[in-house]
């Protein structure tokens, strides 16, 4: 039986045998001895230590209960022992170089294959499923949970299977070598992510970079990204937000590669004495670099510095002996500080919202790049779009972008240039898109003479006529973004919405209904022939009256604000109904009136438009359209009168309430003066019954006359209840 002992070992409480204490003692002073004389010593020992600490910590999980001295023997072999490099230190590296490089996996050390397939309960979160594949694969188990993670929906059942079917297995040997995914912050810019991906995939460092950065550029020309819930496949690398939000998951899952021994792992190198010294005395050596560097810099910026602090200093000699001759020139300068602040305000906000307008407009000529075939006439305007969209929309947004990423990396070298660049590119796009938007309106220029066409109806006396919408064939009615007024895109057609809807009251006994087209062009012939290429379809069918819910655009006819206007005049005493599936929208006016022979939607302003509801069917009248079930709109408009009465009612009794508690509030203050008057009253007898004070002169008076005095009239005393105002003046006068 062995004595069994706690310690305290790198910050972990390790239960160990005495007797493997003793061992790992005498090796950790082996080891102290063996690098007193290294560059980093007490680096080395600590991150050995660490590494010891960390190998305990796996025995123990496997369920250990304590450390023996068969645990500490297996970590000094694969750790190494310090006379194994002092016969011939060159020969061993190399030796060890070539079995750091001869198997990465989780496994025995020195088997071959991989074996068979095992849950790994060393390394388990949930059942040990994915640890085991990555252990079979000699892959970072992080990398099988991501896509276990990501693709949840198809692999929950297989993950569900193999907990169950593959055995666990807690073959693990202690120390043995393998590679793991770290973050490195060595020669990171943001986390450190792309930098770890590329030392785990033995890849160039610029690889994971560009990869993160190739969906922003093809968030630009693709279309395909469209779907999925209607929103982008924000877990694929087709948009832009799926490279943001993998980069942000494994920036927060994977563990930051601090020790040596985890920049070890990082690399697939085996993890022992001469690697670790390597490793840390190559930081070292790094470090020294980097302080070196900063130092010349710090240096010349510091003189830099110097001389600015010194022409400030003449500069500011000088306007402070001018501001010396000028009276009152510090309000001045305050004044103009004060300016200046909400000058800068103002201009940052404005430019902030400038970036962001252009920022949105990116995205939204962007999701419209699938219609510009349909929109553009030659190569010059496709040239030119494609240029005010790089070059215009998207430049200034990059150009931020890289500004903040070298404020937050300190980068400072070539900022001219780079500024210059960004510069330039953007003059460029400002220029084409000028004449991009010059070249487009010309197509725009002019518009036909709008005609009315009647349409021949089958069966025009019918009691009722119900509109639908004949859907055309390729429509998605759920995409995330609807970009008006383009509905649908098939393979060679794209289907717009312009299309309105009037109902006026008919002249005649049937139905009837008529069409206007309208278009622009670059001439009114141009104009013409764009109307007579329109194609759209009403047909009747029984008592349905079909409408094609768009209007066709073909790439050869190019989209020139075709629009179509369809009347239906009703009879009177017959009924319509518009089907919600038609979708128009606001686009149903009803019409009454003089105005019945405008065509021109905008024309219809002012003419008399009554409130429409789908899916309600109305009759025409004398008057005009009515809902046939009247009495639902009879109790939505008394609601809505219920609505304002008791609004009205609650105003009355706010109104009562406030004149009742002034009304209150002016009998307290009559009483308050009427208590006041009699407290005078009081005062004044008083004064009349005393003599004690009165003044009398030394020398006798001339006798006079008595004089009855009157006296004086007050309005206290004369009325019973005062005036409030009188009242008032009284009491302030006191």
């Amino acid at each position: 039986m062995k004595k069994v002992i706690n310690i305290n070992f790198q910050g972990r409480v390790i239960p160990i045998e005495e007797t493997a204490y003793d061992m790992l003692t005498r090796y950790v002073e082996s080891l102290r001895l063996f690098f007193a004389n290294e560059e980093g010593k007490d680096e080395i020992i600590n991150d050995i230590e660490g590494r010891i600490a960390e190998l305990f910590g796996e025995t123990l999980k496997k369920g250990s209960i304590c450390i023996t001295d068969a645990d500490v023997n297996t970590i000094i072999n694969s750790m190494g022992r310090p006379e194994d490099f002092e016969a011939d230190e060159e020969k061993v590296h190399t030796k060890l170089g070539a079995e750091s490089r001869g198997n990465y996996s989780y496994g025995q050390s020195g088997t071959t294959g991989r074996g068979r397939l095992y849950r790994d309960e060393n390394h388990k979160v949930l059942g040990g499923v994915c640890s085991g594949i990555a252990n079979y694969f000699s892959i970072d188990p992080i990398v099988i949970r991501i896509l276990f993670i990501v693709f949840i929906g198809i692999t929950f059942i297989p993950y569900l299977i193999l907990w169950v079917a593959v055995p666990s297995s807690s073959s693990l040997q202690i120390g043995s070598q393998r590679k793991r995914l770290f973050r490195d912050t060595e020669t990171k810019i943001i986390a450190g992510v792309c930098s770890g991906l590329a030392q785990y995939f033995n890849v160039q460092l610029w690889v994971p970079r560009v990869l993160f950065l190739i969906p922003f550029f093809s968030f630009v020309f693709r279309w395909g990204h469209w779907g999925w819930w209607d929103f982008p496949h924000f877990l694929s690398f087709s948009f832009s937000p799926g490279s943001i939000f993998v980069y942000i998951i494994l920036w927060l899952i994977l563990p930051e590669a601090k020790t040596a021994a985890d920049k070890l792992e990082m690399k697939g190198e085996k993890v022992d004495l001469n690697n670790i010294k390597s490793t840390i005395q190559g930081d070292l050596e790094g470090f020294k670099d980097r302080a070196q560097q900063f130092g010349s810099e710090l240096k010349d910026r510091a003189q830099s510095m110097g001389e600015e602090l010194s022409s400030a200093g003449r500069k500011f000699g000088a306007e402070a002996s001018a501001v010396g001759r000028r009276t009152g020139g510090g309000v001045g300068h305050v004044i103009k500080v004060i300016i200046k602040i909400f000058v800068y305000f103002f201009v940052g906000c404005f430019l902030l919202a400038i970036v962001g307008s252009l920022f949105g407009l990116g995205v939204v000529l962007t999701g419209l790049l699938p219609a510009y075939s349909y929109v553009l006439d030659s190569n010059y305007q496709e040239v030119l779009a494609w240029c005010s969209l790089i070059f215009f929309i998207w430049v200034p947004v990059i150009a931020i972008v890289t500004w903040i990423i070298r404020k937050l990396t300190g980068k400072k070298g070539n900022s001219g240039i780079i500024r210059l660049t960004f510069l330039s590119f953007w003059i460029l796009g400002v220029i084409c898109f000028v004449n991009l938007v010059i070249s487009i309106s010309s197509e725009f220029r002019y518009r036909n003479y709008p005609t009315e066409q009647r349409v021949a109806l089958p069966n025009p006396n019918v009691n009722k006529l119900e509109i639908k919408a004949a859907a055309f064939g390729k429509y998605y009615s759920q995409n995330w973004l609807r970009l008006e007024p383009f509905a649908s895109v098939d393979d060679d057609t794209v289907y717009v919405r312009n299309v309105r809807l009037r109902i006026i009251k008919s002249t005649s006994d049937s139905f009837q209904v008529f069409m206007v087209k309208m278009a622009n062009g670059s001439s009114k012939d141009e104009a013409e022939k764009t109307v007579s290429r329109i194609n759209y379809n009403v047909a009747q069918k029984d008592s349905f009256l079909l409408l094609d819910k768009g209007l066709p655009i073909t790439k050869q006819g190019k989209f020139r604000n075709q629009q179509v206007i369809v009347t239906v005049a009703v009879p009177v005493g017959k009924r319509i109904y518009v089907n919600d599936n038609v979708g128009w929208g606001n686009d149903v006016r009803v019409n009454m009136g003089r105005d019945n022979d405008f065509w021109d939607w905008e024309n219809n302003m002012e003419s008399v438009s009554l409130r429409w509801d789908h899916n309600v069917e109305y009759v025409m009248t004398a008057k005009g359209l009515e809902r046939v079930d009247k009495s639902r709109g009879e109790d939505e408009d008394n609601n809505d009168n219920e609505n304002d009465n008791d609004n009205s009612n609650e105003t009355i009794e706010q109104f009562r309430k406030s004149k009742e508690q002034m009304e209150r509030e002016k009998e307290q203050k009559l009483k308050e003066l009427q208590e006041i008057d009699r407290e005078l009253q009081k005062t004044d007898s008083t004064f009349s019954d005393s003599t004690r004070y009165r003044y009398r002169r030394s020398t006798p008076e001339a006798p006079t006359t008595p004089q009855t005095k009157k006296p004086k009239r007050t309005d206290i005393a004369s009325t019973d209840v005062a005036e409030p105002s009188d009242m008032l003046m009284i009491k302030f006068a006191l």
